[in-house]
């Protein structure tokens, strides 16, 4: 059975447990009815809680969707992103890597390090680890692929209107960055498991939003060739336990039967749920599923590829409804 909303389904769970992007944003405004169902759940005195895979530290995070006008208090309880937990352990020097120099690929993160022992540099052979920051390529990057030109979207200008971002809708322009790190045998850090974000791109001339590679790609590109990766984020359990304590220090943690996880990516927000013994909600008129569905996978085979039992799953359309 299919649940056309959230709604009809909400005086199960107590504690609410929301994905961002292909859930209630999509990368350029919300989806239809989810911000109001927020609202609801709040006013009814649920627990709203958004778990992000998100390099964002917690308070840009919070800044950011204040932008959106999604408000703490009024829309949600407290946010908590991918960012944070690992920030959280790079202060507390829980790395068990060999050496505390890294590179980043992709987009610098200089407030993840901030005071702590970890050091960046500016060359891969310098390095003890890399770190996969959000996969933008830089102008001179994207310079280097005129082939893949169509496949780049414009993602960050200057003050001036000059593009010194872009995202990429195709992992070709990454291969070459791999492979140095694969010859190296650099272990890796990833703070966004996920492939794929939707992302608006106002300066395009396509404004629609659309899917563009992420951290996910490339850690799992540095995976399958060999190199050791670890990762922060759903599905693992180290966000979910960090949520869990958040929880319970302000008096909300209740039975695990009365949480659930909304999400639209099987292979993170629902095997993350699964693996953590909370309720699974999956979207999947929207999102990462609803792009799976359109090109021909089922629920079923996505469940089977994770090792999931799809009966496990409350499916929903989306948060508010079609």
């Amino acid at each position: 059975m299919i649940y056309n909303s959230l709604s009809e389904i909400a005086a199960k769970f107590e504690v609410f447990l929301f994905d961002a992007y292909g859930v209630f944003w999509n990368g350029g405004g919300f989806y239809k009815n989810s911000k109001e169902t927020m609202q609801k759940l709040m006013d009814a005195g649920k627990t709203v809680v958004v778990v992000s895979n998100a390099t964002l530290m917690h308070d840009d995070m919070i800044v950011s969707y204040q932008r959106k006008n999604l408000l703490a208090g009024r829309d949600y309880t407290f946010m908590v992103s991918s960012g944070e937990v690992l920030r959280q352990d790079l202060i507390n020097k829980k790395l068990n890597f060999t050496g505390n120099k890294f590179y980043t690929i992709g987009a610098k993160h200089e407030k993840m390090f901030a005071d702590t022992i970890y050091q960046p540099v500016e060359k891969l052979d310098e390095a003890d680890f890399v770190f996969c920051g959000v996969s933008f390529l830089t102008a001179q990057d994207a310079a280097k692929y005129p082939q893949y030109k169509d496949c780049f979207l414009p993602a960050k200008a200057d003050e001036n209107g000059d593009i010194v971002f872009w995202d990429s809708t195709i992992v070709e322009p990454f291969v070459e960055i791999v492979k140095k790190v694969t010859k190296l045998r650099l272990p890796a850090l990833n703070a966004n498991p996920d492939y794929l974000a939707q992302e608006g791109h106002p300066l395009a001339k396509e404004k629609a939003p659309q899917f563009v590679v992420r951290n996910g790609t490339i850690a799992e590109m540095l995976r399958q060739r060999g190199n050791e990766v670890v990762e922060y984020g759903k599905p693992h359990a180290n966000i979910y336990d960090y949520v869990f304590a958040k929880l319970q220090k302000i008096g909300k943690m209740t039975d695990k039967t009365k949480i659930c996880m909304i999400g639209d990516t099987v292979r993170t927000d629902i095997k993350g749920a699964v693996n953590s013994g909370i309720a699974p909600v999956l979207c999947v008129q929207t999102g990462v599923t609803a792009l799976e569905l359109s090109k021909g996978n089922t629920v079923k085979n996505l469940c089977e590829s994770e090792n999931i039992d799809v009966q496990q799953i409350i499916e929903i359309n989306s948060v508010g409804g079609e």
